[in-house]
C-alpha cells in the first residue's frame, strides 16, 4: 500500500480507460486479497472484513458471472455476520438498496454499517460510491475489492461533518453535466477522494 495519497490517486487514474473492460475474478484475486487493518477498527472487526472482503469476490464469481456484489454489515450487531445483506448488479454497478436485509440495515439506527462490494474494473471508488456513501448517515465505511483483489476504502473519521463533505462533493462536481464523459466524472471522483481528508474523511 503506498503511503502517499497522491500516488495512490495517479496510480488510479491510470485504469480510468478501463472502465468498460471486465476483469474475471480467478481463485488467484481471492487469495491474495489483503489483510488489512482498517483505520478506526478493532482486531476482531479487520477480521470480520477480511472474511466479508473474500465473500465479495466469492459470491460474485461463483453467483454473479464476475460482477457487481454487494454486502452490508452493521459491526455493532450481536453476531455481525450473521445478518448481513447482499444485493447483485452488473457488470457496472450494483444497487445495495434492492437487497431487502441491506435496506432494513441502512435505517435501522447503526452507527456502524459497512458496505464492502467489488469492481469488476481495476478502478477505485466511483462518484456513485461515493454520493452513496455520504447520503446514509449509518455508513461508516465502504470498501471497493477489485475483481484482481485489491482494496480502497472511504471511512468516517471523528473530524467528520457531512455538511463539509457535501460541500466538498458539490464542488467537485460542479462542471459536470449530462454530456460529461466517464473519465470526466471518474476524475471528479478521484479528485474528492484525492481531498477527503479535508473533510475528516479517509481514504486509502
Amino acid at each position: 500500500m503506498k503511503d502517499n495519497i497522491f500516488e495512490v490517486i495517479q496510480d488510479n487514474a491510470l485504469y480510468a480507460k478501463k472502465r468498460d473492460h471486465k476483469i474475471d475474478i480467478t481463485d488467484v484475486a481471492i487469495n491474495k486479497i489483503p489483510r488489512v487493518q482498517f483505520k478506526g477498527f478493532s482486531d476482531m472487526e479487520n477480521d470480520i472484513l477480511y472474511q466479508l472482503s473474500v465473500l465479495v469476490l466469492w459470491t460474485s464469481l461463483n453467483e454473479n458471472n464476475s460482477n457487481e456484489v454487494a454486502i452490508t454489515c452493521a459491526l455493532d450487531s450481536d453476531k455481525p455476520l450473521e445478518g448481513i445483506g447482499v444485493a447483485y448488479g452488473d457488470e457496472h454497478e450494483v444497487d445495495v438498496c434492492s437487497d431487502t436485509a441491506s435496506y432494513h440495515l441502512l435505517v435501522s439506527g447503526s452507527k456502524c454499517v459497512v458496505i464492502l462490494h467489488n469492481h469488476p474494473s481495476v478502478q477505485t471508488l466511483s462518484l456513485e460510491d461515493v454520493k452513496f456513501f455520504l447520503h446514509f448517515e449509518s455508513i461508516r465505511m465502504i470498501v471497493v475489492v477489485t475483481n484482481q483483489g485489491n482494496i480502497h476504502y472511504l471511512c468516517k473519521d471523528d473530524e467528520y461533518i457531512y455538511e463539509n463533505a457535501k460541500d466538498l462533493f458539490n464542488e467537485c462536481v460542479e462542471e459536470l453535466d449530462e454530456n460529461s464523459t466517464e473519465k470526466e466524472i471518474y476524475t471528479a471522483a478521484l479528485t474528492f477522494l484525492a481531498r477527503a481528508s479535508e473533510v475528516g474523511l479517509y481514504y486509502r
